[in-house]
């Protein structure tokens, strides 16, 4: 009988001991399930995550590109501080507000006399703006590249070296083919400034132009499409200066 309880005893443990195996492998098995769950939650959230943060550190790539404001910005402009109750450059006899200045703030010329005057004052106090905004896609000075254009502008194309002294414009002649076409014929009065260290200093240079002009037929404005240039200097009258 001892031996026979013996014998119970002892496998009644080793039922015990396969129970409590059984037990802790399944234990095992759940917590790793438990994690690798836990593993691919985590991943997959990070993963959802990361377009939104890639998306918003673009900026890890370089900065955006300078919009044509912020160029435009970084000019050096001529326009006095007082530019609203100065006498408008282009000789009109009325203050810069009442003249060109609306104009380069943006309102429409609708003559090709708003256009040339404008412009004319334009290259007088720099500015590039209403230079690029009066220029018809149809002239060889337009451009796409609206930043390339002002900066090139800037670098070498508004007569820095000069001074304006005066505007002499004739009268307005509309094609006879095309009621949106015209012409106009003026002169411009240069005086080279004293600090180009040249022989020209203090020299006065006429400029004739025979300019084209374009109308949008849409809002009725006006826009310069290139022109003749000439020069009344000395042997160079019958040249074409930017043939």
């Amino acid at each position: 009988l001892l031996c026979s309880k013996s014998i119970a005893t002892h496998q009644l443990q080793e039922t015990i001991e396969t129970i409590m195996v059984s037990y802790r492998s399944l234990f095992v098995a759940f917590l790793l399930l438990f994690v690798t769950l836990d593993c691919s939650n985590a991943f997959a959230a990070k993963k959802k995550g990361g377009g939104k943060k890639r998306a918003s550190t673009n900026k890890g790539f370089g900065a955006p590109p300078p919009t044509l404001e912020e160029v435009l910005g970084k000019f050096r402009s001529s326009v006095p501080p007082d530019a609203e109750s100065q006498p408008c450059p282009c000789g009109t006899g009325k203050v810069y507000g009442e003249c060109c200045g609306p104009f380069h703030g943006g309102s429409p010329c609708l003559t090709m006399t708003d256009v040339l005057r404008s412009r004319y004052s334009a290259f007088s106090w720099r500015h590039i703006k209403h230079v690029m905004a009066t220029t018809h896609p149809a002239c060889r000075d337009y451009r796409e590249d609206k930043i390339e254009w002002a900066q090139d502008l800037n670098k070498s194309g508004m007569f820095d070296s000069f001074d304006f002294v005066k505007l002499e414009a004739g009268p307005e002649e509309p094609s006879a083919d095309d009621e949106n076409e015209g012409y106009m014929s003026f002169k411009v009065i240069m005086r080279a400034k004293e600090d180009t260290g040249s022989s020209l200093t203090g020299k006065e240079t006429i400029v004739k132009e025979t300019s084209r002009f374009l109308r949008d037929s849409d809002d009725g404005s006006w826009r310069y499409a290139g022109g003749d240039v000439r020069s009344e200097v000395s042997g160079l009258e019958d040249t074409q200066l930017n043939a």
